[in-house]
């Protein structure tokens, strides 16, 4: 007989090799702190690029529509709205001249002449917070490509269009040039 054999059985408890219910919910609760913790800089980094994202969009919009003035010797508008979160294109009804004659303008690229809108879709969390044409809310393009305000004057100043996360869209006066920061 072996050495092992010739024991009596001893009627300790039986441990096994593991982890206890108490010890998994431990780690999976620090699990989810750390995930909770670095979720919130992916959270706002998302935000900020969606910002830059419209910020970019508005911008080539604004481009796109003095370049269409220029091209096609009718005025054009922008009208941005920070009640709706949104903005608008529009271009002069060659037929009904003038800004009360005005029709939506089809864009070129998305075949859309609706609103583009912030706050949801590709530009979720974003919104315009601020908008300062000559005190008005709209720019309007002559077919030289110089920039007015929404009452048909020369801008003067500055235009600005602000949006959340600290992105601006400027507007000079007299060239019409468009830079966004931020």
């Amino acid at each position: 007989m072996n050495a092992s054999a010739a024991r009596p059985h001893s009627h300790a408890p039986w441990h096994a090799a593991g982890f206890t219910m108490t010890e998994l919910v431990a780690v999976i609760a620090i699990l989810g702190i750390v995930a909770l913790a670095a979720s919130n800089p992916v959270l706002s980094s998302m935000t900020t690029m969606r910002a830059r994202a419209a910020g970019a969009r508005l911008t080539t919009d604004i481009r796109l529509m003095q370049r269409t003035a220029m091209a096609s010797g009718l005025r054009t508008w922008v009208a941005l709205s920070t009640g709706s979160n949104n903005y608008r294109l529009y271009i002069e009804d060659p037929a009904n001249p003038g800004k009360a004659g005005r029709k939506a303008f089809t864009h070129p690229f998305s075949q859309d002449s609706g609103a583009v809108q912030f706050g949801s879709g590709p530009f979720a969390g974003v919104s315009i917070t601020g908008v300062n044409i000559n005190s008005t809310s709209e720019i309007e393009f002559d077919s030289l490509g110089v920039p007015y305000d929404g009452s048909g004057a020369a801008l003067t100043s500055t235009g600005q269009v602000s949006l959340s996360s600290g992105v601006t869209i400027t507007l000079q006066p007299v060239s019409g040039l468009v830079e966004r920061a931020g």
